[in-house]
């Protein structure tokens, strides 16, 4: 599997602004929902909270996974954003989150979504990634930084 495969230039968005973990999920929420069509922002909302509810996605360093499971819909898909400015996510580390990568996958997809959170941690493990990711100033910057392309 391929981070082509689940980011599109269209669910990759750059200073994003957050002001809680809350309305952060609810603003991803909307987003996503603009751009997936068989899905609403309510009904991601939930799904994202839920899993939130089982334990913080934030895995540290200021970087967040939020990955729910979702009805009806075809398709894994990602979403990348870029925060203004760091929020509190509860993470691990304490540390507010400024990167996240959020991972909407159907409801029966079993192998899809362990392998998609495995390549979505290790691109988020490697420091020179992060930094090219925090100095994208733009969606498309953003999404190239994101794909390793110039």
């Amino acid at each position: 599997m391929k981070l082509a495969e689940l980011l599109t230039p269209q669910l990759t968005f750059c200073n994003v602004h957050g002001a809680s973990k809350k309305r952060l999920l609810e603003k991803s929420s909307e987003l996503i929902s603009g751009v997936i069509e068989q899905v609403n922002a309510g009904q991601i909302f939930e799904a994202l909270t839920a899993r939130e509810q089982l334990g913080s996605t934030g895995i540290g360093n200021g970087i967040a996974i939020p990955h729910c499971r979702i009805p009806r819909l075809q398709n894994t898909a990602g979403c990348l954003i870029k925060l203004q400015q760091p929020v509190d996510f509860d993470a691990i580390d304490n540390q507010p989150v400024d990167l996240l990568f959020f991972l909407l996958v159907p409801e029966n997809t079993l192998k899809g979504h362990l392998e998609a959170l495995k390549l979505i941690a290790e691109n988020f493990s490697n420091a020179d990634y992060c930094n090219r990711l925090r100095a994208a100033s733009s969606d498309a910057d953003l999404y190239a930084a994101a794909l390793g392309t110039p």
